[in-house]
């Protein structure tokens, strides 16, 4: 739910330098979507950015990497937040669940790059949103936020978008 200190930011930092890696944190029960999607917007201080995000946090990379037309990476991204049970029982607002969903359709972003898990039990039928919605998706094993050899997995997808 936001944590600044998060699986991606802890596979990333085995690759890059801390100092260039960019892992805020989020209150997604207090902040709008639109609210959030500024705050990071204002985070963006070059044309040399990958966003990268997990889960709810994939669907902020994700519209980032829209708007910013940068490469994203994105592990096991939730696209529609709005129909998903652990988000609407989350204590997330009723407006901000209306707002992800206002903000949730989009055509394939052909700078999307996901690993999407085999054994995801929080969002279990997402590789097909993933496909429909993304250029490049590998399926990968783990859970929903424990992918085997998250490193690994990363900094191969590094080398797709820089290669």
């Amino acid at each position: 739910m936001g944590e600044a200190d998060n699986k991606n930011y802890k596979a990333l930092s085995k690759f890059f330098p801390i100092s260039e890696i960019i892992s805020p944190q989020l209150d997604y029960k207090n902040t709008s979507p639109e609210s959030i999607l500024e705050n990071l917007s204002e985070l963006v201080n070059s044309d040399d950015f990958i966003f990268t995000g997990q889960s709810l946090g994939g669907w902020y990379a994700d519209k980032l990497s829209i708007k910013y037309s940068r490469p994203c990476i994105l592990t096991n991204p939730c696209y529609f937040p709005h129909r998903l049970d652990i988000i609407i029982n989350s204590g997330i607002p009723c407006e901000f669940t209306e707002e992800y969903g206002r903000l949730s359709e989009h055509e394939k972003n052909m700078s999307a790059y996901v690993l999407c898990s085999n054994a995801d039990t929080v969002i279990p039928e997402n590789y097909s949103d993933c496909t429909r919605l993304a250029y490049y998706v590998k399926t990968v094993n783990g859970g929903h936020s424990s992918i085997e050899n998250l490193s690994e997995e990363l900094e191969e997808l590094f080398g797709k978008i820089n290669g």
